[in-house]
């Protein structure tokens, strides 16, 4: 049910199916930043990402997972295999999406993504076995 107190959530694309990010420097058409979406019963939330996501493409990736969010789903698979550009807008998402025991898996990390990466979370974590070769237990820190 849709009135003037009750606007819809989604409202309709316009014909172009781009829209203007208001107050941005150059004010260029965004595309929508979330290629596809994909939800498991096991509570699993698969999204791939593509382009540029920044304050004004972001919006859609913040309405899913806000949706994923309170319908339950704890683990989100994010593929940003297609990503040329990221900033702060969806580092914003990302922690937000990690708080309160949800899990994050990132795949198809390009150097963009990497970069927004570390400076969220810190370098990559190595393993044991790679950081440890040769060392022996006496090597290990505590």
């Amino acid at each position: 049910m849709t009135n003037t107190s009750n606007p819809p959530i989604l409202s309709t694309p316009s014909a172009s199916g781009l829209t203007r990010c208001e107050g941005s420097a150059d004010a260029a058409p965004h595309g929508i930043s979330v290629h596809s979406f994909a939800a498991s019963a096991g509570g699993t939330v698969r999204i791939a990402l593509r382009g540029e996501v920044d304050h004004c493409s972001a919006g859609s990736l913040r309405l899913l997972l806000t949706a994923a969010r309170r319908i339950g789903y704890r683990r989100l698979g994010l593929d940003t295999s297609l990503v040329t550009f990221a900033d702060s807008a969806l580092l914003r998402i990302l922690r937000g999406w990690t708080g309160h025991g949800r899990r994050l898996r990132l795949t198809g990390v390009t150097p963009a993504m990497e970069r927004l990466r570390a400076a969220a979370w810190g370098p990559p974590p190595t393993t044991g076995r790679r950081a440890d070769a040769g060392k022996g237990l006496a090597g290990r820190q505590a």
